[in-house]
């Protein structure tokens, strides 16, 4: 009989064995193939909307918030199917952010550090999200692990880019935190984790009687769903009906094509860098903190050595939030990034001299070289209704170190 169980515990611990080296062998697998995707290779930039669409909760705040469904939304939907019948499948075999944090919380297991006890603070973070999603504004979208995941292959443009290497920031903390306090982030702060609990709970709350719903609905159970659901939820539409506001007052930046009103976007974009490693000129660069805290990190165009060529929509076709609305070749040159301004203080024309570069560059034929009887002077014209704001006419112009034509968004 001894030999018996002894066999049987043998059996049991050389399948769990094996699970666990398959486990890790398929998340290392797809952490390489998620650092694959991520990586923008020649033309093609389409695979890196993949890694940061197969976020559910990502899905669910671009849907909420755009009423909208494109193909990053189903892709992420597909997910949260997955996650309702296994509980936590994604964070225990995909998620290349665990991956990374399991690692180094092995480290501070090593260094005999433990987690300390904390409420479920990645939980009110997807709430709030969520809340926030339903006026158009998910307020902390961007702490999605797959987000700062894409956002830490931005470092690679450190030299070209100033200001990318803020993008890896997110990843680092967790690290950092996952060494100094283990699980910490898996367990008590990543929004998409506590996300997936609430999917299995509200699975759970379904898959009983309709006896006992309403009696769930008025008491706590498991965790405290209800409550802290709706709570979560009315607290997150209260603060971005502020943020809302707030952003509709600051000074808005360029943005790329196809984003959506300024008021939205700063909610909607989560910071992956997609778009930045999309664009083939360089022109997309993260807000430092220019226009105010809320649009930290979001891009932003740079017009001072390159434009947004005619035809190009890549960085519109790689944004998993819809915070940049996929467009084709046709509708980008129907949509308007911004319109030029000109100082004729600064201009050459306006000092008598020979200038016409910015009417030669214009791809849209949109700047016109008109005599003023005022000044005496000839002066550039802008036609509002076939300039885009492409920035061509500002990347050409040779005054500097300030342009005397500049792209002031709309």
């Amino acid at each position: 009989m001894s030999r018996s169980l002894d066999a049987n515990l043998d059996s049991t611990k050389g399948y769990h064995h094996r699970r666990r080296h398959l486990r890790q062998t398929i998340r290392v697998t797809l952490l390489v193939i998620a650092v694959l995707l991520l990586i923008p290779w020649a033309k093609e930039t389409r695979l890196l909307v993949v890694v940061p669409a197969l976020s559910p909760l990502i899905a669910l705040a671009s849907l909420l918030s755009m009423r909208t469904f494109h193909i990053a939304t189903g892709i992420g939907l597909l997910v949260a199917v997955i996650v309702l019948i296994r509980h936590r499948w994604f964070c225990r075999w995909v998620c290349p952010t665990g991956t990374c944090a399991d690692v180094t919380a092995r480290l501070g297991l090593r260094l005999r550090r433990r987690c300390p006890r904390l409420p479920p603070i990645g939980q009110w973070i997807a709430l709030l999200t969520l809340g926030g999603a339903v006026l158009g504004y998910p307020l902390l979208l961007w702490l999605d692990p797959l987000a700062l995941f894409s956002g830490l292959l931005g470092i690679r443009y450190v030299q070209s880019i100033p200001g990318t290497g803020w993008s890896a920031i997110g990843v680092v903390a967790v690290l950092a935190l996952s060494v100094a306090w283990p699980g910490i982030w898996c367990a008590r702060l990543c929004p998409l984790g506590a996300f997936q609990d609430l999917l299995s709970r509200l699975s759970r709350m379904v898959s009983r009687a309709v006896s006992r719903t309403r009696r769930m609905m008025h008491k706590e159970t498991d965790g405290g769903l209800p409550r802290r659901a709706v709570l979560g939820v009315v607290t997150g539409i209260s603060l971005a009906a502020v943020m809302q506001r707030v952003r509709a007052s600051a000074s808005p930046p360029l943005r790329p094509p196809g984003a959506v009103d300024e008021a939205r976007f700063a909610g909607l974009c989560v910071r992956c860098g997609n778009c930045l490693r999309a664009c083939p000129t360089q022109i997309i660069r993260p807000d430092r903190g220019e226009h105010g805290i809320a649009g930290l990190f979001t891009p932003t165009l740079d017009f001072s050595r390159d434009y947004c060529h005619k035809d190009c929509i890549r960085c519109t076709q790689v944004c998993p939030s819809g915070a940049l609305v996929p467009l084709t070749a046709k509708q980008k040159q129907r949509t308007s990034i911004g319109l030029p301004r000109v100082d004729m203080d600064i201009c050459l024309l306006g000092d008598d001299r020979e200038c016409s570069i910015c009417r030669n560059w214009c791809p849209f034929e949109a700047i016109t070289l008109e005599f003023s009887p005022i000044e005496y002077t000839l002066a550039p014209k802008i036609d509002p209704e076939k300039c885009p704001g492409c920035g061509a006419c500002q990347a050409v112009c040779p005054t500097s170190p300030v342009k005397a034509i500049v792209i002031h968004p709309i």
